[in-house]
């Protein structure tokens, strides 16, 4: 089939008709053999991806390597797969204008990076902003869905039937895609999508915390501390007791809040690893009260211990909002569900609800449509239709 020159004008406003009927399958074959739709069983091999994330040592590249080879049992098909860290430059950007680094592949052809760049600049920003929410996780094809034309030339320009990918981005633009080609066309079950969006809300914290780390000045709602990594308490790993603490953490109840998580994450690495891997992944959630990170670290001995480290999401400040208020109208805007904010910020789903409730009620809307409409993009104040009238 020849490509399309045209698809690079494509964008969200050129839908067109669905994709065909023999495209919409849920399962799809490779050498022969039936796959179940990656994540619908959950394995070990997913929290070994959350600690490979969590790793601070290293250059970025080296982590990015390190973290596709880790990927590659439950991304991997048969074809390789391949991932990259990136910039969306502005809110709603992607696609043709998202600055590329560190691209890493693994079995794919030597010239894949020149496919991709190419294929990738068929999609234009907007459609990006409309058909991919940064914690979007699925099949390309069900990522085009409405939009075939595109699907069909950016997936020809590969040479592949579809990938697989998951987008691990944070409000601001910056993230982590890893994507891996399929042998034919699939949609990936409910369940097995919100597995990928699970791990990749750490992966975006992870990245989020290596960058801060990297570039303090970065890191406006944070302030400087005497424990490792800008730590705000400092835990043994044998039991979790609390060997110091600044600032909030050294709040009692904050400090047994922090605790327990870290009683909970050493759980889901250990014990609950091989025995039960699905309690694993539901129970390590991709930060605690929305606030920290909870990283291992060795003193010079190399004794083991937890770091609660600060690490929210950088979200713009809607005036008269709480950080954990601000923090999920952000995800909101994003189009994510009360389930999987709850899990990013390590809340759960009925203080999500109550936050949610508090934010209507303090601006004055009564739904998320509202919501949507009030704030715009990611925070951003949308023009009434008198304002865009001139009136």
């Amino acid at each position: 089939m020849p490509a399309r020159a045209s698809c690079a004008q494509i964008t969200a406003k050129d839908r067109s008709t669905r994709l065909p009927k023999e495209l919409r399958v849920a399962v799809f074959e490779g050498a022969g053999q039936a796959l179940s739709s990656p994540l619908d069983n959950v394995t070990s091999r997913a929290i070994d991806l959350i600690e490979a994330a969590y790793d601070l040592r290293g250059s970025d590249a080296d982590w990015l390597a390190q973290l596709v080879k880790t990927a590659e049992p439950i991304l991997d098909r048969g074809l390789g797969l391949f991932g990259f860290a990136f910039l969306r430059p502005a809110p709603g950007g992607g696609g043709a204008d998202a600055v590329v680094r560190h691209m890493h592949t693994r079995s794919l052809p030597a010239d894949f990076p020149e496919r991709f760049d190419s294929a990738r600049r068929l999609i234009s920003p907007e459609l990006i902003e409309a058909a991919a929410p940064p914690g979007y996780a699925g099949t390309w094809t069900q990522l085009l869905d409405g939009y075939p034309e595109v699907a069909r030339a950016f997936l020809e320009k590969l040479g592949y039937s579809d990938l697989l990918g998951v987008l691990a981005v944070d409000p601001n633009g910056v993230g982590v895609h890893m994507s891996a080609p399929l042998p034919r066309a699939t949609r990936l079950s409910k369940r097995s999508r919100e597995r990928w969006q699970m791990l990749g809300a750490h992966i975006a914290s992870a990245y989020r915390l290596r960058l801060a780390l990297k570039e303090p000045s970065t890191r406006r709602q944070v302030d400087s501390t005497r424990l490792p990594h800008d730590a705000e308490a400092v835990f043994d790993a044998n039991g979790f007791h609390v060997v110091d603490a600044v600032g909030p953490a050294k709040e009692p109840t904050v400090a047994s809040v922090l605790r327990d998580a870290s009683r909970a994450i050493d759980r889901a690495r250990g014990e609950l690893r091989e025995a039960n891997p699905h309690e694993a992944l539901e129970t390590w959630k991709a930060l605690v009260s929305g606030r920290w990170s909870m990283v291992d670290w060795f003193d010079s001995d190399g004794r083991r211990f937890f770091l609660a480290i600060p690490n929210p999401p950088d979200v713009r400040d809607p005036r008269g909002l709480t950080e954990q208020e601000r923090q999920v109208v952000a995800y909101v805007l994003l189009g994510e569900t009360g389930k999987l904010i709850a899990y990013r910020l390590g809340l759960s789903p009925g203080r999500v609800s109550r936050l949610l409730k508090s934010v209507m009620h303090k601006l004055g809307v009564n739904s998320r449509t509202q919501l949507v409409r009030k704030l715009g993009l990611l925070g951003v104040p949308t023009p009434t239709d008198e304002q865009e009238s001139g009136s």
